[in-house]
């Protein structure tokens, strides 16, 4: 019997509508404005050694399974040039004005608000687990959305430092839920994140695709890569609903 959810946030529930990298430009510039403007002046140079502070960051939280967050970039790179004054307050800000556009720029795909209201109301419960460098950028764009009311909770790496697919990720929806994870499914679009960490965790896990123009190769290499096997693939959200209650039926039939 499936009783709980975990989805996972962006390419699962929600999609980016233009490309990343001019929106991560004009974050950065932003941000080098904001403090420039508060009385914080930034070498020339600084938009684009905080990006690639984020990229290498990426790299070492895929090797790690711990979590780069923006601010952790943004703070190495104040500290690389120099620039060791600045209160958390404007550093929190600062963080807030590079997401800002880019926040502007999620969207819910069209059929998740009816598949989570559909599910909600079988009585299952339902969560997110977003391997994200800001927390207050996930909580954002979900609320943005009209779906953040759904999760309960709502998780990010950047807020537990966990990043999936690591089971130690999930490890606060299990602690808030006391559900066996036995009767957890998660959904996700990245078989290397998603369904390993999944697997790993004890759980099912669906793999909903086409949500990219190629197939995702796997971030690394894995010793137990067989994981990464869905235990059903969807190409819509709106195809969850029949799928767990395809589970559920298959084992009220085996034990009834």
């Amino acid at each position: 019997m499936i009783r709980g959810i975990i989805f996972d946030l962006g390419n699962t529930l929600m999609y980016l509508d233009c490309e990343y990298e001019p929106l991560s430009s004009s974050g950065a510039q932003a941000m080098v404005q904001y403090l420039n403007g508060r009385g914080y002046p930034t070498p020339e140079g600084f938009a684009h050694d905080f990006i690639e502070a984020r990229i290498q960051g990426r790299a070492l939280g895929n090797q790690t399974n711990i979590e780069y967050t923006a601010e952790q970039a943004l703070v190495d790179t104040l500290t690389r040039h120099g620039i060791c004054y600045i209160p958390d307050g404007v550093i929190s800000r600062a963080i807030e004005t590079y997401f800002e556009l880019e926040i502007t720029h999620w969207f819910a795909y069209s059929d998740a608000p009816a598949t989570l209201e559909q599910l909600k109301a079988r009585g299952l419960r339902l969560a997110v687990m977003s391997n994200a460098t800001d927390h207050g950028f996930v909580r954002r764009i979900a609320q943005q959305a009209g779906i953040a009311e759904f999760f309960d909770p709502l998780i990010s790496s950047a807020g537990i430092s966990h990043r999936k697919p690591d089971p130690r990720a999930f490890q606060p929806i299990l602690e808030a839920w006391q559900i066996p994870s036995r009767e957890i499914v998660l959904v996700g679009d990245s078989p290397s994140y998603d369904i390993l960490g999944a697997h790993r965790a004890g759980m099912r896990a669906v793999l909903i695709e086409e949500r990219w123009l190629e197939p995702l190769v796997p971030h690394g290499e894995f010793e137990d890569a067989h994981l990464m096997q869905p235990d059903a693939t969807i190409h819509q959200l709106a195809e969850l609903p029949d799928v767990l209650a395809a589970w559920n039926d298959e084992r009220e039939h085996n034990y009834g």
